[in-house]
């Protein structure tokens, strides 16, 4: 279990981003972290990831202390933003990847892998060739092959073709089913319905709203939900006024 408690963060004395935010994630957890932008979401992830060191609160992973090796290595995010080495092909950037995370190629696994994503052909092609969509692409394959305790992801299924973007919801439901804990950010609110299987919503830096997603969708939609938080009818009529 992934335990976050009494989390505080701020970037300066009078803006907080988190306040005091408490949240358990069960192993296996499929879960949709969402939020309108600036509402702490990345932070969150950075904070999790050790990537930003913690002002106040505690997060432990079966109860070991997040900044711990054995917690970084079962923990694998991939952000929003593109920043590969440009000078690898994508062969070798798995690879790296994999040395990173103490794993084997499994040949058999980065071959079926290539298939269902048309990449073959990409593979021994350096990496400042690829366009964005390449990117987000083997950096998914990799994330498989790693096959890590939890994956977090970060926007990162915007940018890749629809046959892609489906294939990759398969193997995410997959990993699931093998109890893997995977925590997906995404402004694609029907996507995070459709796969997902529980939901936190964070506002104004804490959270509004931790539900199963089978609630959800037996009551209303996500995007309602949503809707309720950022109180767009005021902007609507704001709009419609001016």
């Amino acid at each position: 279990m992934l335990e976050l408690k009494n989390i505080h963060f701020s970037y300066g004395k009078n803006s907080p981003v988190l306040k005091n935010l408490n949240l358990k994630i069960k192993q296996g957890d499929f879960l949709a972290l969402v939020g309108p932008n600036g509402c702490g979401k990345t932070t969150l992830i950075k904070l999790i990831c050790d990537l930003l060191e913690k002002q106040e609160g505690s997060i432990k992973l079966n109860g070991i202390d997040n900044d711990d090796f054995r917690v970084k290595n079962a923990i694998l995010y991939l952000p929003s933003d593109d920043i590969l080495p440009d000078f690898l092909t994508g062969r070798e950037y798995i690879q790296l990847m994999l040395n990173m995370y103490q794993r084997k190629l499994d040949k058999d696994s980065l071959h079926r892998l290539s298939n269902y994503y048309s990449f073959e052909s990409a593979l021994d092609i350096l990496i400042e060739e690829y366009s964005n969509g390449m990117k987000k692409k083997v950096q998914l394959m990799t994330a498989m092959l790693i096959d890590p305790e939890i994956l977090i992801i970060d926007e990162t299924l915007n940018g890749i073709d629809v046959e892609s973007r489906e294939i990759t919801k398969l193997l995410l439901t997959k990993l699931s089913q093998r109890k893997k804990t995977i925590i997906i950010c995404s402004h694609d609110l029907h996507l995070l319905e459709e796969v997902c299987n529980k939901v936190v919503i964070l506002y104004r830096g804490k959270i509004y709203l931790e539900k199963e997603m089978d609630d959800i969708r037996k009551t209303s939609s996500l995007l309602s939900f949503f809707r309720e938080i950022i109180n767009h009818q005021d902007v609507i009529d704001k709009i419609m006024t001016s």
